[in-house]
């Protein structure tokens, strides 16, 4: 498989539908919700899908899709699945504020990308990423930080569409980590927050409650980029199976989890 055709392909794709998306952006348009009235959807992000999943079952008709507004689209014997947020950062997206992006990610059935795109239309950033093939911004290689403590990082995180106690337990975390690192921000996509620590902007970012598309084009990324991505108990195996994400720079990584696992146990 040619990752390095797919992965150009993901990024024109990715480009395109950013193009899309900002034609709504700041717009009057129709917003609904799904879950719950957090978790919302807009007509830029209907608009966006309907430019991304025409072109890669086009082109990959082989694999399948699971994308944040459609779900499941079922391929026979599929192999590898494409997972598509075509706006991630809806919130930000609806309000007006200028940080979202769309992300597409090729994976195997255990879910371990191999092909990473996330792309910012308001500044124009294509992060992206390919197994064993590096990570880029733009085209120019980038590189996780060399930060080499926690007491010195600028750290990440982000609270899922569903309150329940765990997103209390993040509060917990929150103020703790934010007692251990130099600041705290909360962006708002979880895609971005996950290339920036690739690009070095963040030296480390966590949440919980996330799915597929939110973080597989991200965490290949980080990884590519040097980055170290775990679960919050240090486990590499099943990310999107427990829907949580500690990714640092990995210098930091061991300060991080070991903070994580103080407010956890309490």
């Amino acid at each position: 498989m040619d990752l390095s055709a797919i992965r150009a392909y993901a990024e024109q794709t990715a480009v395109l539908a950013g193009e899309t998306a900002m034609r709504y952006f700041r717009q009057p348009q129709k917003i609904d919700t799904k879950r719950n009235i957090r978790d919302v959807v807009t007509e830029g992000d209907k608009a966006s899908e309907g430019v991304i999943l025409p072109r890669l079952r086009e082109a990959y008709p082989q694999f399948g899709i699971m994308s944040e507004e459609s779900g499941l689209k079922d391929v026979p014997d599929a192999e590898y699945f494409w997972h598509v947020d075509p706006i991630d950062g809806t919130t930000n997206f609806a309000a007006g504020l200028p940080h979202f992006s769309i992300s597409i990610a090729l994976a195997d059935l255990a879910k371990r990308p191999l092909v990473g795109v996330v792309y910012d239309p308001c500044y124009k950033e294509l992060f992206s990423a390919a197994r064993g093939l590096g990570a880029t911004l733009n085209g120019t290689a980038i590189h996780a930080s060399g930060t080499p403590v926690l007491e010195q990082a600028l750290l990440s995180s982000g609270f899922s569409v569903d309150r329940n106690g765990r997103e209390i337990g993040n509060l917990s975390l929150w103020h703790d980590m934010l007692l251990h690192c130099r600041d705290l921000r909360r962006l708002g996509s979880a895609a971005l927050d996950l290339a920036y620590v690739g690009a070095g902007r963040l030296d480390g970012y966590w949440e919980r409650g996330l799915n597929s598309w939110d973080i597989l084009a991200g965490i290949l990324v980080a990884q590519e980029a040097g980055g170290r991505v775990t679960d919050y108990h240090g486990g590499e195996a099943d990310l999107y199976g427990r829907g949580e994400v500690a990714a640092t720079n990995g210098h930091i990584h061991a300060e991080v989890l070991a903070v994580m696992a103080e407010v956890e146990g309490h």
